[in-house]
């Protein structure tokens, strides 16, 4: 399910931004000098949520070309992350025609027998009349008890492949590959549909209420296609080692072989917050940051404490409120400026 957006709302006063002078180009004689200086800097409490301030006139914004967008507020709903990929159907389809075969087998012996146990009835009776010799009726009981065992061979190898199959595959896949004309299988085979096998984070379930998720290929949640649920899978993923499940799905741009990641929505209240751009996430410290822009000249780095990642965006649903205005172009230079004041001069002792 795709996020939605919502019309922008008044912007959040931070609690702890910094204060500095009023001023315009036009009341300052200085202003026009001050322009080609560096852009200036004032801190306040170092590595705070808040950490520091920087300072900009419009023509060195211009210059820097520092560019920046209101935050709108956004409706999203929590969705599991999970990855899995585009299963072969070779080696299913491999056992799917050694059961028809069997199953042709089993109806040829089934035949054989029916006809050796009317013979047999036959010569019985004309045992019992002096008509025929007991040699005869005891070749036809041994025809008969032959055409048996192979019926039963037949049938046994039947059952030993949809047990190997099931071992593989699972009990509805078994079925679905096996029983009849199934569209499903029939859609696997003309490929307007993939097998999926799709393996859940250590930890988590699918909820019983869920029967679809939604994959692409390379964490394009935007490009994303409904999978419809099969059944649980009876192996585990080599990479992970949650619980995993068949899915099947359209067969748009995915082959055989690809990883793909999945969105599972949960069951949870939609969650109400801001869609974070991509662009506008600097890091230092190991920690994300986004620089807030307080007013036309001042820009206050704060830290991103809770997010969710998403393919072309992240949700936030704490420090960050709609209409807020974040730099999206030029967030590290606004980085290396706040810091270029920490480097000492050459000459300084």
């Amino acid at each position: 399910m795709k996020p939605t957006l919502c019309p922008p709302v008044m912007a959040v006063l931070l609690s702890a931004a910094l204060v500095f002078p009023a001023f315009s180009d036009d009341d300052d004689p200085d202003a026009k000098a001050r322009s080609d200086r560096p852009a200036s800097i004032q801190k306040s409490e170092p590595e705070s949520r808040s950490a520091a301030a920087v300072r900009m006139t419009a023509e060195q914004q211009k210059a820097s070309g520092l560019t920046v967008e209101v935050l709108n507020a956004l409706t999203f709903h929590p969705e599991i992350m999970a990855y899995g990929k585009v299963v072969d159907i070779q080696p299913l389809l491999a056992l799917h025609v050694r059961y028809q075969t069997a199953g042709t087998e089993a109806e040829i012996a089934n035949a054989a027998v029916e006809l050796a146990q009317k013979n047999r009835n036959r010569l019985t009776t004309l045992h019992r009349e002096d008509i025929v010799a007991s040699r005869d009726l005891a070749q036809a009981e041994a025809q008969y008890q032959a055409d048996r065992a192979k019926l039963e061979a037949a049938r046994r190898l039947m059952r030993e492949i949809r047990h190997e199959a099931r071992q593989a595959w699972g009990d509805e896949l078994t079925r679905i590959a096996f029983d009849g004309e199934s569209r499903l299988f029939q859609d696997f085979l003309s490929r307007s549909r993939v097998l999926l096998l799709i393996a859940l984070p250590s930890g988590q379930s699918l909820p019983p209420d869920k029967r679809s998720l939604f994959v692409a290929r390379e964490n394009d949640r935007s490009a994303a296609h409904r999978a419809e649920l099969i059944s649980p899978a009876p192996k585990t993923d080599d990479l992970v080692q949650g619980e995993t499940f068949f899915f099947h799905a359209p067969s748009d741009r995915l082959r055989a072989g690809m990883r793909v990641n999945a969105w599972l929505p949960t069951s949870g209240e939609p969650l109400i917050g801001i869609a974070m751009p991509l662009s506008a996430i600097v890091w230092h410290a190991g920690k994300p940051w986004a620089y807030r822009q307080s007013d036309d000249r001042t820009f206050i780095r704060t830290e991103i404490t809770a997010y969710r990642e998403h393919a072309d965006f992240w949700f936030v649903d704490h420090g960050f409120a709609a209409g807020d205005k974040i730099v999206v172009t030029g967030g590290q230079l606004l980085l290396s400026e706040e810091f270029r004041g920490n480097i000492p001069d050459e000459d300084d002792d």
